[in-house]
């Protein structure tokens, strides 16, 4: 299977978390969207006991997600508070 780079862009507040503005992330291509957030969330868990649902929000070059949707090479996801 192809691997593909996702970038990912956080706000202030969530880098003080991650400890990055941005990341790349190395997927499998077709990988859904959930899979980059379980990824997140498992590496940061922090985020869902600071913000719990309701509270994040995220867009998927520059629009928002629809359900499962796939990710491609060079994507770009950037969250929001």
């Amino acid at each position: 299977m192809k691997s593909i780079n996702v970038f990912v862009k956080f706000p202030l507040t969530l880098e003080s978390i991650t400890g990055q503005s941005e990341m790349k992330l190395i997927l499998n291509d077709g990988a859904p969207f959930v899979f980059l957030l379980h990824s997140i969330f498992t590496s940061y868990p922090e985020i869902r006991k600071r913000y719990p649902p309701g509270e994040l929000a995220f867009t998927l070059n520059n629009r928002r997600p629809i359900g499962n949707e796939s990710l491609y090479d060079g994507d770009q996801v950037v969250f929001y508070i």
